[in-house]
């Protein structure tokens, strides 16, 4: 009996030593300490069927459970195995942190993680810049447009099917106008950035502020240990000649790491713009040659200091000083519809100069609460925008043999001086816990715009002051916003994050020559949603949704008239309202490089500024207004594949569905659809990796985008890159728009009045680009951490 009891002990406990699961776990960063998310982690049996297999979270933990016995660990990214080893599990074993990258041995396991030149995440596409060969000698808008799935056309930036999205430099939002953003991105060399994030999902700990998501242009930094510094000269011929000189410069060593950056730049252009307007009695043509010039200078230092083991504060600036003057003599030529003679002219003469000076002073401090990745970070910003315009023009009405028709000349002076200035404080809470990812956090911001308009009449010939047009517009307005984030792992193939950001607006306008005040007090709720499901290691599905905000532009509230001819002015609107914009994406991947996605967006109160004609006085009024709900159908994909160690390429196309349901007299509700398609393909030609070509080419089919038909669009660029002296020393040649194609017909209809714009910014050229680098790294010291880079990922 006692045998029989002993024995079926024993064949209990070895059932349940069988049963018994144990649990690996580890957290897998990059050599600047960077987490590596959603990597696949998995324990397989010796006949290679996986016992266990997870993804990585967001901060690069995963955690596997399997019964006693020998496995196989493996950790893949992007399908490439990046550990392999064999190991016996026994007990609970933690891995601790697995530091991936080249050359460095695990436990006698080589692992090696090179960064790819475009990876996907699950909330964003990152494009590495450093390793990519069109927009090296180039700008930061150069960069743009070499990134995947994204648009610049007449230096407007917009991600492909989703329409324009507001940028961040270094996780800060870029407040400004689409013209002076422009500005802004080429004072930014593209040789000091290190990587673009395109976030079409952008999480709760985010501004709730951009259409369809955000773009977030990251800096370069030194790696630990070392320093780096290049210096360079590019040169660029388009109508007109131009150049620029750059110097950057990255130090970490120790308890400090500082950054410094030093550019110039001039360039002329010579940009072309035919609009047609066909009223019911007359055709106009107007026909605008403009060359400008333009000089640019720009500066940036940054100084991080690990103060404890646990505390890093550090300073950055960022600043851009830009001087633009250009001329045009605009000639507008009025033709019967009937017999297509013309009837008469309207000539003048223009000259403009612009100067947008920004300073960006951010001060932040990082708290590591713990090994875990606890953390807090502080950020205080100050933004400066300082902006003078001027612009004298003058003019006649011209008969048909183009004579001067008597009492019609008109001649006046605009200055503008436009003071922007900006206060914000930022808290973010990091608690990774291991039922959930929690974040939280908090931010206050201040802006105060001044706007001094001064306006001289020379109708007489001597300036007369004009007391009906200028005026003095002062803006001003809070934002308080909270939010709260949570990431969960449901399983072994699940995982969930909801956040909802609560955001208050106050604002207050008031315009002294009208003594008028306008204010407006709201408060909005954002909820985001991402839920995503990885079946296996080559394949998963996500779904998400998200609730956007688009403030108007500062500028646009501004109820001043300007007026360039009798016939076109352009005033603000200070009744304009925010635009709210939910969007709807599932999504597929396919090997971290096959991405599908279905979309889904609808903005409501959709504000845009649009040219209203008056078909009886034959005059354009200017003005930003909501004039109704959009809403867009899409479907999307690409693939990022390199088909052999010489060939990546990045390959796409979109196409979409949209209606316009127009609330406004002036503007038809109206529908279409559109399509994009591109591919970049970046080529090493030879086995010493020192000879590299890339072509990039982008079509617009005609479509429908919003209540605009435009025609089709070609984009050729092509770049070639020469590494010399140990590949410290790089030649670039870049031609760009090579097809010079980048005409697009716009068609849109005002008042049912039909209205026709074609217009070239002068895209087709070529660079040649110059730089040295130089530099040492693993600077010998005792080795320590430095946790600035780590604290400051602000990704969820």
């Amino acid at each position: 009996m006692k045998q029989i009891l002993f024995l079926l002990v024993a064949v209990l406990y070895g059932a349940q030593a069988l049963c018994q699961q144990f649990s690996v776990s580890g957290k897998v960063v990059n050599q600047r300490r960077e987490a590596v998310g959603f990597v696949y982690a998995g324990l397989l049996k010796r006949d290679s069927v996986p016992a266990a297999q997870a993804m990585a979270d967001s901060l690069g933990r995963f955690s596997l459970k399997a019964p006693k016995g020998a496995y196989r660990l493996v950790i893949r990214q992007f399908g490439n195995t990046g550990l392999e080893r064999e190991m016996v599990l026994d007990r609970d074993m933690d891995l601790g942190t697995i530091e991936i990258h080249e050359g460095t041995e695990l436990q006698g396991v080589t692992i090696t993680s090179a960064k790819k030149l475009v990876e996907q995440k699950v909330d964003r596409l990152v494009f590495n810049v450093e390793k990519a060969v069109m927009p090296t000698g180039g700008t930061a808008l150069d960069a743009l447009k070499a990134t995947p799935g994204v648009r610049v056309q007449q230096d407007n930036v917009s991600i492909v099917g989703k329409g324009e999205v507001l940028v961040m430099v270094e996780d800060h939002l870029q407040r400004m106008s689409a013209e002076d953003l422009a500005v802004f991105l080429k004072s930014i060399s593209a040789d000091n950035i290190k990587s673009i994030e395109v976030i079409t999902a952008p999480p709760a700990k985010y501004d709730a502020e951009g259409n369809s998501g955000l773009i977030n242009i990251k800096l370069k930094k030194a790696r630990a240990n070392s320093w780096d510094a290049s210096i360079g000269a590019a040169y660029t011929q388009k109508t007109y000649g131009g150049g620029s000189l750059q110097g950057l410069f990255n130090y970490n060593h120790g308890k400090i790491a500082l950054q410094a950056s030093l550019g110039k730049s001039t360039q002329q252009l010579l940009t072309t713009s035919e609009g047609q307007i066909f009223y019911p009695h007359e055709q106009w043509l107007q026909d605008i040659s403009n060359r400008s010039k333009t000089n640019m200078l720009s500066a940036g230092l940054g100084i991080d200091y690990k103060l404890t083991a646990k505390w890093t504060t550090g300073i950055k600036y960022l600043g851009s000083f830009t001087d633009k003057i250009s001329e045009n003599s605009p000639l507008t030529t009025r033709f019967g519809n009937t017999e297509k003679a013309v009837n008469g002219y309207i000539a003048s003469d223009a000259a403009a100069n612009n100067q947008p000076n920004m300073n960006a002073l951010n001060w932040y401090h990082a708290f590591a609460l713990d090994s875990q990745g606890k953390r807090i970070t502080v950020d205080v910003d100050f933004f400066s925008y300082r902006k003078k315009d001027s612009r004298f023009f003058s003019g006649n009405e011209l008969a048909a043999d183009k004579s001067i028709v008597p009492g019609t000349f008109f001649s006046s002076t605009n200055t503008n001086a436009n003071k922007i200035n900006n206060y914000s404080g930022k808290l973010d809470v990091s608690l990774p816990y291991a039922w959930a990812n929690v974040s939280f956090g908090g931010k206050v911001s201040y802006t105060n715009t001044n706007n001094d308009l001064v306006v001289y009449d020379h109708h007489t010939g001597s300036p007369v002051f004009n007391t009906n047009q200028s005026n003095v517009f002062n803006y001003q307005e809070y934002n308080e916003a909270l939010y709260f984030s949570a990431n969960r792992k449901l399983g072994m193939k699940w995982e969930t994050q909801l956040g909802l950001r609560a955001e208050a607006t106050q604002t207050k306008g008031y315009s002294k020559n009208l003594d008028q005040t306008n204010t407006n007090r709201y408060m909005q709720l954002f909820p985001t949603a991402y839920v995503t499901y990885v079946p296996d290691e080559k394949n998963s599905f996500s779904l998400n949704y998200s609730r956007r905000i688009r403030r108007p532009d500062f500028d646009y509230l501004n109820p001043f008239v300007v007026r360039t001819s009798p016939y076109f002015y352009s005033e603000g609107n200070p009744f304009l309202k925010p635009s709210y914009i939910d969007n709807l994406e599932l999504s597929y991947v396919r090997n971290q490089q096959w991405v599908s996605a279905v979309y889904y967006s609808k903005v409501t109160d959709f504000g845009q500024e649009l040219s209203i004609v008056d078909s009886v006085t034959n005059i354009t009024r200017q003005t930003p207004v909501n004039y109704g709900n959009t809403y867009q159908l899409g479907f999307s994909t690409y693939y990022n594949v390199s088909p052999w160690p010489w060939w990546s390429s990045f390959t796409g196309f979109n196409v979409n569905y949209q209606h316009v349901k127009s609330s406004s007299a002036f503007i038809a509700s109206t529908d279409g659809y559109n399509g994009y398609c591109y591919t970049n393909n970046d080529f090493t030609l030879n086995k010493p990796k020192t000879l590299f070509f890339s072509v990039n080419y982008a079509l617009q089919l005609p479509g429908r985008y919003q209540i605009f038909h435009i025609s089709t669009m070609n984009i050729l660029d092509v770049s070639v890159k020469f590494l010399m002296a140990n590949k410290k020393l790089s030649l670039t040649v870049t031609g760009e728009d090579l097809l010079n194609a980048q005409r697009p017909l716009i068609t849109y209809y005002s008042n049912g009045i039909k209205n026709t714009v074609r217009s070239y910014g002068d895209t087709r050229g070529f660079r040649v680009s110059l730089s040295y680098k130089f530099g040492k790294s693993n600077i010998q010291f005792k080795q320590r951490d430095f946790g600035n880079e780590d604290e400051r990922n602000r990704t969820n």
